[in-house]
């Protein structure tokens, strides 16, 4: 039995004591695990969980697993998760009864009678409180950093191979024996970070990883290779997952970074966004629809892509030059907005006309000067607007062509025109319920009229276009291009865990500068300083003699 209960029933007295006695002495309970806070819906209370065996191994009799997992988890803003590596660490700890340091501890059952009375309260047996922060006050006062302290990061240098003295140099004081100071190029918090993301060892280290992964996955990809061939007597997907996270285990671990609770934590996010497209695999084969847009883009219509892109940085910077000539023509016109009022193309347009319009009477030099001015800032708009307004339409007949592209290389002509042949037939049972009479049903009736000749113009064109795209889909093209995305999510995930310890190295640093890069004798020798630029200026205007 696993039973999630509050952390109350492992200390309170009275009849709860009473069932913990019996319990006990029954050696009944095999592991209680705590949980972080604000797991569960309604309440934000850490939980725990007792798992009860009436049959325990005898290697675990008179001895109950104590496990402390209430500080790793991920933190939402409702409510907090437990992040895959945490539930494998659980899951490990659980299975294999491992004993961890701050983590998990097997505990005799004549300590919890014997020394603590029944109480079966988590932190009697793992204390998981972080050891305190260490501050030298020698170092606040003088400033320096304590050699002691960067030597306790060493661990976290050496699984990036990075040197500490590639950041540190020793101090130049006399008398200041076991103080360092940052080395010459850091001069400021952020080029910590500048400095260890540039290393050539946290570099190569990280190379190492994608090396590794790379490595794996030669094996990996030969394993979903034959995955549509499960339901024939290949592996099953749960054999499959199994052996692919060892595997990644393995290659991972050795390398130092990522321990084999968040290498396990890798290979489950990734498996939990690819195992959909893996049971579709299994069912119908290599099917397109596992196929994201831009992967075919980047395989097959690379060039219509990039010109694409190349309008919409047109229709992007002509945007831009109409905002400046609205401004420009609202300085013009001298023009105040109202308080909610947006200034816009169609509304300065409005405000130019109305100026010429008032102007047009007038025939003196001046107004005419003016009204010169105000048409051609009125025509610098309209430029620009018809400009975006062509563009834009090239914009959107390109971005049509390449969706039919893509829809075509997916679906092949036949499919493609049985696809299209059925949206006529739609669009003409819709043509014979509207009335021609009826001026809304006339305004439909061209509608569908327009879309009908788009479709036959496809289909026509069908033939011709998929023999210019290089044909359907092959299943060969297929199988590489999912295997490339199912890669690249690996990749993805691996990159963002290296990341966060990367991440954690350079906040480790970071610490160091905020406590001691600035001393008590630097802030004094500051304060002094300010004091008599003070004094100076305070004997400039007579305050001081």
């Amino acid at each position: 039995m696993a039973t999630i209960m509050p952390h109350g029933v492992l200390f309170r007295g009275g009849k709860e004591k009473i069932i913990r006695e019996i319990l006990i002495n029954d050696n009944v309970i095999e592991t209680i695990i705590g949980l972080p806070p604000g797991l569960f819906y309604g309440t934000g209370i850490p939980a725990c969980v007792l798992v009860c065996n009436k049959n325990k191994p005898d290697e675990l009799r008179d001895k109950i697993l104590f496990v402390n997992a209430d500080r790793e988890y991920a933190e939402g803003k409702a409510q907090n998760k437990l992040r895959p590596e945490d539930i494998e660490k659980i899951d490990f700890v659980f299975t294999h009864k491992r004993e961890i340091p701050k983590y998990s501890q097997l505990v005799e059952k004549t300590e919890i009678v014997e020394k603590h009375d029944y109480n079966l309260n988590i932190r009697r047996y793992v204390d998981n409180t972080p050891d305190p922060e260490p501050e030298d006050v020698q170092a606040h006062l003088l400033g320096g950093i304590p050699e002691a302290e960067v030597a306790a990061r060493a661990a976290d240098f050496a699984r990036f191979g990075l040197d500490p003295a590639a950041l540190f140099v020793p101090l130049k004081e006399e008398g200041r024996i076991g103080y360092l100071a940052f080395c010459g190029i850091i001069d400021s918090k952020p080029a910590i970070r500048a400095r260890l993301e540039a290393d050539p060892a946290l570099q190569k280290t990280l190379t190492t990883h994608f090396d590794a992964l790379e490595g794996w996955w030669h094996a990996a990809r030969i394993i979903f290779a034959l995955l549509q061939f499960a339901r024939n007597g290949g592996k099953k997907i749960p054999e499959v997952r199994s052996e692919l996270m060892a595997g990644l285990k393995d290659q991972i671990v050795p390398l130092g970074v990522l321990d084999e609770f968040k290498s396990a934590g890798v290979f489950v996010n990734w498996w939990q966004q690819i195992r959909y497209d893996l049971k579709t695999i299994v069912s119908i084969g290599w099917h397109h629809s596992l196929i994201p847009d831009e992967y075919l883009i980047e395989e097959f219509f690379k060039d219509e892509f990039s010109d694409i892109e190349t309008l919409e940085a047109a229709i992007s910077e002509a945007q831009s030059e109409l905002d400046s000539a609205v401004e420009t023509a609202q300085e013009i016109a001298a023009y105040e907005a109202g308080e909610d009022e947006k200034v816009t193309a169609a509304s300065m347009k409005k405000v130019l006309k109305s100026l010429i319009d008032g102007l047009m009477e007038s025939r003196s030099d001046l107004a005419g000067k003016e009204m010169k001015q105000l048409r051609d800032q009125e025509k610098i708009i309209k430029d620009i607007e018809k400009r975006i307004k062509e563009v834009k339409a090239a914009h959107k007949e390109k971005k049509g062509k390449l969706e039919h592209k893509l829809q075509l290389k997916r679906l092949a002509g036949d499919d493609f025109k049985a696809e299209s042949l059925a949206m006529i037939k739609q669009a003409d049972a819709k043509l014979s319920e509207l009335d021609p009479a009826n001026k809304e049903g006339k305004k439909k009736i061209k509608a569908i009229n327009k879309d009908k000749e788009i479709l036959a113009e496809r289909i026509s064109q069908t033939d011709a276009l998929l023999t210019q795209i290089g044909g359907q889909l092959s299943e060969d093209d297929a199988r590489r291009i999912i295997l490339k995305k199912i890669y690249d999510l690996a990749h993805a995930e691996l990159e963002h865990y290296l990341n966060a310890e990367k991440l954690g190295l350079v906040r480790g640093v970071e610490k160091l500068w905020d406590k001691y890069a600035l001393s008590s004798r630097d802030i004094e020798a500051e304060r002094e300083s300010t004091h008599m630029m003070l004094d100076g200026f305070l004997r400039g205007l007579g305050y001081l003699a």
